[in-house]
């Protein structure tokens, strides 16, 4: 089969899995799909895997949501630059403090419910005038990381001509 074709049938299988429409066969066609779609943007990416590390928890997306950010300083409101299932980038002015676990509201696309949390900052880069700051997210729900990751994958495929 073509990449194309191959393409095409992720897209209808991806629908119908946000629409819960999949029996128990197609469910794990899907999520071996979803696998392998997570692999090739990987190595696209070029990044590599860990042994055993499914590319589905690594894959990053480019993406833009809304975050608000309690830190020990108050609340600060971002955009992220990357999203991945497990974690987020973005650029504040001022970075939190040593070893400081913060509070996140990311809102979901479509007026979804936001998915609420902690993360820790894994990186952090200054830059002219700001800090672009790497997060972890830590302790997320098995419900909140699917969801996170559907959002993920509709972003991947709104970038693919087809």
């Amino acid at each position: 089969m073509s990449i194309n074709g191959w393409l095409q049938e992720f897209r209808a299988l991806h629908k119908r899995a946000r629409q819960k429409h999949l029996n128990e066969e197609e469910k794990q066609l899907y999520l071996q799909a979803r696998e392998q779609f997570a692999r090739a943007l990987t190595a696209a990416q070029g990044m590599t895997l860990k042994p055993g590390e499914m590319a589905r928890q690594t894959f990053r997306v480019a993406q833009a949501m809304q975050i608000e950010l309690s830190l020990s300083l108050g609340i600060v409101r971002a955009m992220t630059l990357d999203v991945s299932k497990g974690g987020f980038s973005l650029v504040l002015g001022k970075p939190p403090g040593d070893n400081e676990m913060v509070g996140y509201t990311l809102k979901m696309p479509d007026g979804a419910d936001p998915i609420i949390g902690r993360a820790k900052v894994v990186a952090s880069r200054k830059q002219i005038g700001n800090y672009r700051l790497s997060f972890a997210f830590q302790g997320m729900s098995e419900y909140d990381q699917e969801r996170l990751e559907t959002v993920l994958f509709d972003a991947a495929l709104s970038r693919i001509p087809g």
